[in-house]
């Protein structure tokens, strides 16, 4: 049995970031509703951007988390997914914002004294760019929805840019890690960094993934 779960995230923060999206949100469709043309048609992308990522923080830091069986593949292999509204939200809102960047490069380069805010237009631009790199891996499969898959021979941890697999032999076990991310830190022989299960991409407790994995490694030594 999986005892109560442990809050790895704390309600102060959770309150913190949900607020601030949802003021964002708030004072990005004042602006949308009050603005025509560019000026009108970015703070529309920027709603929509914010309250993407409004609704991603929900699923992340506000879900409850309860012991869930997970998919099970033919093999045995247990299979835990992020939720479709934490994942997909993320990258929706990446891909509006990546619009309203796009959108803020023609009016520059076409009439740049009509562009209100350049500076703040110019560091969304930048991140942009900066995230390029990224959205040709989401273009190629490389830019993983998270998932931990508990096969009979191996462990296999995907998100965002990571994936890991360890042989169940590699494997000493797992834990709880509060901090920097919360989730479960797999701990794995050997002098390479050990990959951590970040718990926000998950509905399901730590425990139960500590549990899930420690059950799949006892079961490989048999």
């Amino acid at each position: 049995m999986v005892s109560g779960p442990a809050r790895l995230i704390p309600r102060w923060y959770t309150a913190v970031v949900i607020g601030v999206l949802a003021v964002l949100t708030l004072v990005f469709i004042g602006l949308a509703v009050t603005s025509e043309g560019v000026a009108g048609a970015s703070a529309w992308g920027l709603t929509l951007a914010t309250g993407l990522l409004l609704l991603a923080a929900v699923s992340a830091l506000a879900r409850r988390r309860r012991p869930r069986e997970p998919t099970v593949t033919a093999d045995g292999t247990r299979v835990f997914l992020a939720p479709a509204l934490t994942a997909w939200t993320l990258v929706g809102a990446w891909l509006a914002l990546l619009a309203v960047a796009a959108l803020w490069v023609v009016q520059a380069v076409t009439d740049f004294d009509a562009l209100e805010s350049p500076g703040f237009a110019l560091l969304t631009v930048l991140g942009a760019v900066a995230s390029l790199p990224d959205l040709a891996r989401l273009l190629t499969g490389r830019l993983h929805r998270w998932r931990l898959e508990l096969g009979p021979e191996s462990l296999r941890y995907r998100g965002y840019r990571t994936d890991v697999t360890c042989p169940w032999p590699k494997v000493h076990g797992a834990g709880i890690q509060a901090r920097g991310p919360a989730g479960v830190l797999v701990d794995v022989k050997g002098a390479g960094k050990d990959p951590v299960v970040p718990i926000t991409a998950f509905d399901v407790p730590a425990e139960q993934l500590v549990e899930e994995i420690q059950r799949a490694k006892a079961a490989a030594r048999r």
